[in-house]
């Protein structure tokens, strides 16, 4: 086997009833999108790999300071926000785990 540091980008659409089911979900746990999101990539990465300990690294905006408003440049910086997901637990109880551990990353993200 050769190792290969090769990446693709793999694009989907989704249709308007599905965007507003994964909207509805978002609303009856109390979540944002992103979380619901983040909660499905978490499972559908701990199927494949056949781990239960996941860590996905997130794009954030990198401006913690209100001072640092109006400079000019990019600031972003990765947040690791890692999941638990295991084959006995249902959606909506790992969803209430991922709201709850991005609240907490988003407020120690620095």
């Amino acid at each position: 086997a050769v190792r290969s540091f090769a990446g693709d980008t793999v694009s989907r659409t989704l249709d308007a009833e599905t965007t507003a089911g994964l909207y509805k979900i978002a609303r009856d746990n109390g979540c944002t999108l992103y979380m619901v999101l983040l909660a499905a990539y978490s499972m559908l990465l701990a199927r494949l790999s056949g781990q239960e300990d996941i860590i996905i690294g997130s794009p954030i905006a990198g401006r913690p300071h209100k001072d640092l408003e109006p400079v000019i440049g990019m600031f972003v910086n990765t947040l690791a926000v890692r999941t638990h997901p295991t084959e006995n637990k249902c959606f909506s109880d790992f969803l209430r785990e991922v709201r709850q551990t991005a609240l907490e990353a988003f407020e120690h993200q620095d």
